[in-house]
């Protein structure tokens, strides 16, 4: 009866202060990837410990992912970002890319993706590498494809996770038919 509550004990709760810059070098660096890569905290027991940075005087060191990370409403600065617990096993979601798209008939006529979902949710076993980016194919892509689960390429020790069904929807290809480019074109021209 207690499976799947989230605990509300504020003794492990830890209030970490993290440079500005710091963040924000990540955040540039990764941009979307951000919140779906792993760090580890290490936790100091007091500030002049943390700024000795020796090594040696650290209380634990934990793996964390960020989370609810907040901006400013005007200047679209980042001026808070938790940070949740990680282990292996845990849900993490993981940004898409779109790789071979020269190879698709209707992404090379003038097609494109239209993205439902930016992210897929992954379970990463112990001891495999976090990805970057979970590739999406698109050779061979038509005009109003459908983009499922099917067309990604999962790295060795990584599956979606149960929460995603096997018909997750990621985009649908639109665009124009060839057919209608060429039709535009002698319009045009007639018309002149």
């Amino acid at each position: 009866p207690t499976k799947q509550i989230v605990s509300k004990d504020y003794e492990s709760n830890v209030t970490v202060k993290t440079p500005w810059n710091q963040i924000q070098r990540e955040l540039d660096r990764y941009h979307h990837a951000f919140e779906s890569r792993v760090y580890e905290l290490t936790v100091y027991k007091d500030e002049a410990a943390a700024l000795a940075n020796d090594g040696s005087d650290y209380l634990y060191k934990q793996l964390v992912k960020p989370a609810n990370m907040q901006r400013h409403p005007i200047q679209n600065k980042i001026y808070c970002v938790n940070f949740l617990r990680y282990h292996p096993g845990r849900p993490i979601k993981i940004p898409i890319r779109y790789i071979n798209e020269e190879e698709s008939p209707a992404l090379k006529r003038g097609g494109f993706i239209v993205p439902i979902n930016k992210t897929v949710e992954c379970i990463v076993e112990d001891g495999a590498v976090i990805p970057e980016s979970i590739d999406l194919e698109c050779t061979g892509l038509q005009l109003k494809a459908k983009l499922r689960l099917d067309k990604l390429i999962f790295p060795e020790g990584v599956r979606p996770s149960r929460r995603v069904k096997n018909d997750y929807l990621i985009g649908i290809i639109y665009g124009k038919r060839s057919g209608e480019d060429e039709a535009d074109g002698e319009g045009d021209e007639e018309a002149a």
